[in-house]
């Protein structure tokens, strides 16, 4: 059986030490649905009645354990839902990823049932918030979404049309213009190494920043003016490893 694209989302959250994940499946979500339902052995889904549950679990579990609280929601409302208790995240100060369903992108803009800007809509509580357009794309984002959210002790969100979420996870369908690396390449540009990974998933306090970032070639460079100014915040509460 061939890999989708949300198999590999569920696969890198496993990678960063995430176990549980609490949400509402929805038509919008049918594919991740499907990935955590293919890894159901490495990854617990927590059944809600409503999607504002979801988030208020999450956050509770990222408080009490101190690791990242995931929940997950369909498209449009049920997206919309889960913002009361990612206000909570973010006034509080704690890492959740928030997964949301986003309707096929052959018909984003065109008004489709229950279509909603959810990348708009979470401007102001994400301190980072992506749509996937390429199946490409996940490893990169997964990881800067979760390092985000542990840097800035915030909230993170991802949102994932419904046809990427069951394309071939390998599947880039646009040519490349740019001289970068392929971000699903382990340690390309914005990827973090599986040894990485490890490190980091088991002692995330230790491992939001750093005194130096990779390069492509291997080689290593001073952390940037951002990464510096994240890190001196006084309610970051970062520790160099």
């Amino acid at each position: 059986m061939a890999q989708i694209a949300s198999e590999a989302l569920v696969e890198r959250l496993v990678d960063w030490g995430v176990d549980t994940i609490f949400g509402l499946p929805g038509d919008g979500i049918n594919g991740i649905m499907e990935g955590l339902r293919r890894h159901q052995d490495k990854l617990k889904f927590v059944l809600v009645h409503h999607e504002e549950a979801a988030a208020f679990m999450a956050v509770a579990h990222a408080k009490a354990t101190g690791k990242l609280g995931v929940c997950l929601a369909t498209s449009g409302p049920g997206g919309i839902h889960l913002l009361n208790g990612l206000y909570d995240a973010k006034l509080d100060h704690v890492p959740v990823l928030a997964i949301t369903g986003m309707q096929e992108t052959s018909l984003l803009g065109t008004g489709y049932q229950q279509e909603v800007a959810l990348d708009k809509l979470y401007a102001d509580v994400a301190e980072y918030d992506m749509m996937i357009s390429n199946p490409v794309q996940i490893p990169a984002v997964v990881d800067l979404a979760v390092r985000t959210a542990y840097a800035r002790r915030g909230v993170a969100h991802i949102t994932v049309p419904n046809d990427i979420q069951v394309a071939d996870a390998g599947a880039d369908p646009w040519e490349h213009v740019a001289p970068a690396s392929a971000p699903n390449v382990e340690g390309g540009i914005g990827v973090q190494t599986s040894s990485q990974i490890s490190r980091y998933a088991a002692n995330p306090s230790r491992s939001v920043a750093s005194k130096t970032r990779s390069v492509p070639n291997g080689t290593s460079c001073p952390s940037s003016p951002t990464s510096r100014a994240i890190a001196a915040a006084p309610e970051v509460n970062c520790r160099f490893s």
